[in-house]
């Protein structure tokens, strides 16, 4: 049995006997997860299946032609218990869900959970297995190229809106098929959701057509900070609370910059440490080099691919003498 066949076969055990459906993932919102997210709610509304969409945080404006259809709620209405099956995407981590705790204490008779993820993912937290399906494709350059390959599997009728939502998620990662997690499998399945009706402008002009003045000053202060170690070979840059206030813009605004980092000739891995609200830092690696980022990222209780991972760990962006670092808080 294909892992995709696999896969397929998995999903519809979950999705078969369920009344309501919770959709989710994690903070750091990205085209890919909420791609996931969108697609499968009209693959369940086709289905006929009652389902909600979560995401704690705001959606990014780039991605607004996914959320016209139904919006995605910042606060949960209801309770875990409510929902027979709780599905999570492209989420790396179990502890980055920030229903990780009710996930922990739910009836197991009466809420499954199923991962869908590209990732490898660890699913369990606090000494608990919070996942109980964990569909995972390491080889699948998104997991909207997952879901892709499930829905057909399933003969399941991918609609334009599906289409596009799908190859949102593969585009954004996979940098318009610039990153060398790009496979044949992954340009195929691009094809076919094209031919489906997606539509490749409008995902063009959201992701790579629409930097703001105010963008671009970001990206300059962080090009003005890169610094080089010779030793390790990183090649980094800082972005600061204050930089998005100053320069009027959202954290969507750095979407980009360490694939953009990633084409330097100079330094084997790219690294961009972002404040993010709350007292964290997070940190986005990528490399087109042997050196995998993922055992980088690990050590900062991240994870990802071997070529683009990252973590999110406690802390503020200082800058001393010796350059900028990062002070627990």
């Amino acid at each position: 049995m294909s892992t995709a066949h696999h896969h397929a076969h998995r999903f519809r055990q979950a999705i078969n006997t369920a009344d309501r459906i919770l959709l989710t993932n994690t903070t750091g919102l990205d085209g890919d997860s909420l791609g996931a997210l969108v697609a499968t709610g009209a693959i369940l509304d086709l289905l006929g299946k009652k389902w909600v969409g979560y995401v704690p945080e705001e959606v990014p404006a780039m991605f607004a032609y996914l959320t016209k259809r139904k919006p995605i709620m910042r606060e949960m209405e209801d309770t875990i218990h409510d929902y027979n099956v709780v599905v999570l995407f492209d989420t790396g981590d179990v502890k980055r869900t920030p229903l990780v705790e009710e996930l922990k204490k739910r009836d197991r008779t009466k809420t499954l959970v199923m991962n869908i993820d590209h990732h490898p993912t660890v699913i369990e937290h606090g000494g608990h297995t919070i996942v109980d399906i964990n569909l995972v494709d390491t080889a699948a350059a998104a997991t909207t190229e997952m879901l892709a390959t499930i829905f057909e599997d399933l003969g399941l009728q991918i609609e334009p809106h599906t289409a596009t939502a799908l190859l949102t998620g593969i585009l954004t990662d996979t940098s318009h098929f610039a990153n060398p997690n790009t496979t044949h499998d992954t340009i195929a399945v691009a094809a076919r959701l094209m031919a489906k009706g997606a539509d490749h402008r409008t995902i063009t002009n959201a992701t790579m057509r629409n930097k703001s003045i105010g963008a671009l000053k970001l990206w300059g202060r962080a090009l003005s900070r890169l610094a080089y170690n010779p030793t390790s070979g990183v090649v980094s840059t800082v972005i600061t609370l204050k930089d998005y206030e100053e320069c009027e813009v959202g954290d969507d605004a750095t979407e980009g910059i360490a694939n953009f980092l990633n084409s330097l000739s100079d330094g084997k891995v790219a690294l961009v440490l972002k404040e993010d609200v709350g007292g964290y830092v997070k940190g986005s690696f990528r490399t087109t080099s042997e050196v995998n980022v993922a055992d980088m990222a690990k050590k900062f209780g991240g994870g990802g691919h071997a070529k683009a991972a990252g973590f999110r760990i406690k802390g503020k962006l200082v800058e001393t003498g010796l350059g900028w670092h990062v002070e627990k808080v």
